[in-house]
């Protein structure tokens, strides 16, 4: 009988492997392999060095890109000749691209720049390409100058002041010749005069180069013509939409001073709407020949204004593994007067505990549910603010991580929010608003007592100010935001407390493919009329009165800062850095340590609380592999405590790793991999900590999947 079982076993084992085998191979077929024919060589790389130093030229990728002689693509940076074709070496196109490479180090500021073909070595049917260069030395800037031909001296020394500045920030004395950068500050000057009324403005510029000396002086020939206002403005293509409306939320009107400027802007503001497809303006320059006035015509395109959402989706990290449907309708002109409307219904099935993380006990599936509504107002108040109020209604269960505990909370969340939105000069955001906030406990798996219903009053005010040259595929700039809240206020409620987040992003190219980005962000909460008991329960655990821990530490959830997640820390799961402490409603039957068979103080029995101080920082390094394809290599560090002011940076809960991206329309499909560093996580000595369980018992890692990039 075990014979038979043994060999029937080994019959669908070797069935199994026959069809893996004849998978793959169908599979590399479907997806398209080439070969490379008789007498051609591919090419497997291409070095271009600098002849002085010998070292590689890798990081002037534009360099790479203006030359046909490239190394042949990889699938998934590993394999050729898998979807993608070979490139092939031709010696003809080789010498074109040594005076491209001339070509190109000239327009950088080596006049005298040299190219040559220093090895081709053949590697069978490959060949690798080594060129040289000898950039010589550049031609620097030695001099700019504003010379300006407006014989009626229009041209104030303050417009003056503001072009010199514009060019200086793109060609600094001493530094190499750059036709790109020429051009631009020839852009920058004319942008400056168009700003400040000058539509008619013309420029020209002039280098004379001394190819002895090798520097150059730089000349800007300013025609600044007549200060202009603006003319009568038109409007086109609006179809239905209120041009009262749309009028008020351009706010530049007949009369006002000419400003590109403030013309941008008012673009900006007409497409923000989000009934525009596109938005197009036309300056008739042509009037100013006889007048100083500048007509607009306001071309539009608008946008499909009424939109049913359908959509499904799954969630799978070390937290919460669920699959869920959402159904929605908006409006983008709500009974008129570029009303916008969004209502929305979301439904989960959770697997309780996830997928991802071993547990002793049975999983389950969790119903949640949320139903949100808004309603925005454009020209509320004024042309360019707008008025913003919020509701939802949700059932959701509180999910934790690595809970031992079968019982599971969930509340019934009632909330709601009323404020105004207003950008200033497309760089600085803010929206304050006044939120309310209920939420009725219940129980969704065993029985808990002594957890009182919550209601939360808060006003709170998001700024931001953004240097960014792309708000999705960002390359280069610098964002800084905070948030602050102050709880309690006119209708009190159960939390009176101030928290307050600032946050600091960088990103800077340090090739064409490559970006580094950085971010970093502090978090402090001062609560005023909770928290006693949970600071106390921190320094002895167990002497605190359970009522009052169950007090604070309902509050803490909602109010406190958790750290992890895919927006975070990324080697750790949602709420899965903080202080760690034993929450009597969280246990199983409810109120009692006996009850739950747990004692306070031991690690299976801790649970994530919020804390009260936050430091978070992170760096990554992105890089493009291949059309939509890019990858990332991260490091995050973080830490939660549950004291006030108090950033503990000998708990780093440093994690490293590394994820891909495939690029869409609406941002990057995301999936990391973060591995929590051993030994640069907290001390040993920590007894308010705990460590997440190992992903599949394999490795301390976190997997985390998302649209759009960490931040």
């Amino acid at each position: 009988m075990v014979g038979a079982m043994s060999v029937r076993g080994s019959v669908r084992l070797s069935s199994l492997r026959r069809f893996l085998v004849i998978a793959v191979f169908a599979a590399i077929a479907l997806c398209g392999c080439y070969r490379i024919p008789a007498g051609k060589s591919a090419i497997s790389n291409v070095e271009i060095n600098d002849a002085s130093s010998g070292r590689s030229m890798r990081e002037e990728d534009d360099l790479h890109s203006h030359i046909t002689t490239r190394e042949s693509p990889r699938f998934l940076g590993l394999f050729y000749g898998v979807i993608y074709d070979y490139e092939y070496f031709d010696r003809y196109a080789l010498r074109r691209d040594l005076s491209r490479i001339e070509r190109f180090m000239q327009a950088r500021g080596y006049y005298d720049a040299k190219a040559q073909v220093a090895r081709v070595v053949p590697r069978g049917n490959k060949v690798e390409v080594e060129i040289e260069v000898d950039k010589g030395p550049p031609v620097v800037v030695d001099t700019v100058t504003i010379n300006t031909l407006d014989a009626g001296g229009e041209l104030d020394d303050n417009t003056k002041k503001r072009a010199l500045q514009s060019i200086a920030r793109l060609l600094r004395k001493g530094e190499p010749l750059d036709e790109t950068s020429f051009a631009e500050a020839e852009k920058s000057v004319l942008r400056t005069m168009t700003s400040r009324g000058h539509a008619s403005a013309k420029v020209a510029r002039r280098a004379e180069v001394d190819l002895a000396s090798h520097t150059a002086r730089i000349t800007f020939d300013i025609d600044a013509g007549p200060v202009a206002r603006l003319g009568a403005v038109r409007f086109e293509g609006l179809g239905e939409l209120p041009e009262d409306r749309i009028r008020n939320v351009f706010t530049l009107k007949e009369g006002d001073p000419y400003s590109s400027d403030e013309i941008d802007d008012a673009r900006q503001a007409l497409l923000d709407l989000g009934v525009f497809a596109s938005v197009q303006i036309d300056a008739d320059l042509s009037a100013m020949q006889t007048t100083q006035v500048v007509p607009l015509t306001v071309h539009t395109e608008p946008t499909r204004l009424k939109t049913i959402l359908l959509g499904v989706g799954s969630e799978l990290d070390n937290l919460r593994t669920d699959v869920h449907a959402v159904v929605g309708w908006q409006s983008a002109n709500f009974f008129g007067g570029l009303r916008k409307f969004d209502i929305r219904f979301k439904v989960a099935l959770d697997l309780y505990p996830t997928l991802l993380t071993p547990s002793d006990n049975t999983r389950k599936l969790l119903v949640e549910q949320r139903l949100s509504a808004s309603l925005r107002q454009p020209a509320f108040l004024e042309g360019r603010t707008t008025g913003v109020m919020n509701a939802d209604y949700g059932i959701f269960p509180v999910l934790l991580p690595d809970n031992k505990s079968p019982a599971v909370v969930g509340y019934h969340e009632a909330r709601t929010s009323v404020g105004v939105e207003r950008t200033f000069l497309n760089r600085l955001f803010v929206n304050p608003r006044y939120g309310v906030q209920a939420d009725f406990p219940f129980d969704y798996i065993g029985r808990t007592t002594d957890v009182p219903a919550l209601l939360i009053s808060y006003a709170e005010i998001v700024a931001a100010l953004d240097f960014r040259d792309d708000r999705i595929h960002t390359r280069r700039g610098i964002y800084l935001g905070v948030t602050t809240q102050f709880a309690g206020g006119p209708m009190q409620g159960n939390a009176t407390d101030w928290r307050i987040q600032p946050e600091i992003r960088a990103y800077y190219p340090l090739a064409r493919r490559v970006v580094l980005a950085g971010r970093s962000s502090v978090g402090f909460l001062f609560p005023q009329n909770y928290g006693s008991a949970a600071t106390q329960n921190m320094r002895s655990p167990g002497s605190a009165s359970i009522s009052d821990l169950n007090r604070d530490y309902q509050l803490l959830y909602f109010r406190g800062f958790y750290a992890g997640g895919p927006v975070s820390n990324r080697g750790y799961p949602l709420r899965g850095i903080g202080p760690f402490a034993y929450i009597p409603y969280l246990s199983p039957a409810g109120q009692s340590t006996s009850a739950a068979g747990c004692n306070p103080n031991e690690p299976e029995c801790l649970l994530p609380t919020g804390g009260l101080s936050l430091w978070e920082a992170s760096a990554e390094l992105r890089f493009a592999v291949s059309g939509p394809f890019s990858m990332a290599i991260f490091c995050d560090a973080a830490d939660v405590s549950a004291f006030r002011t108090s950033l503990r940076f000998n708990r780093p809960h440093l994690s490293c790793g590394t994820g891909g991206r495939y690029d869409t329309p609406v941002g990057p499909i995301r999936l990391d991999i973060g591995y929590r560093i051993p030994g640069l996580q907290f001390p040993a000595s920590a007894t308010d900590e705990q460590q997440p369980s190992w992903l599949f018992d394999l490795a301390p890692i976190a997997l985390s999947f998302g649209i759009g990039e960490a931040y």
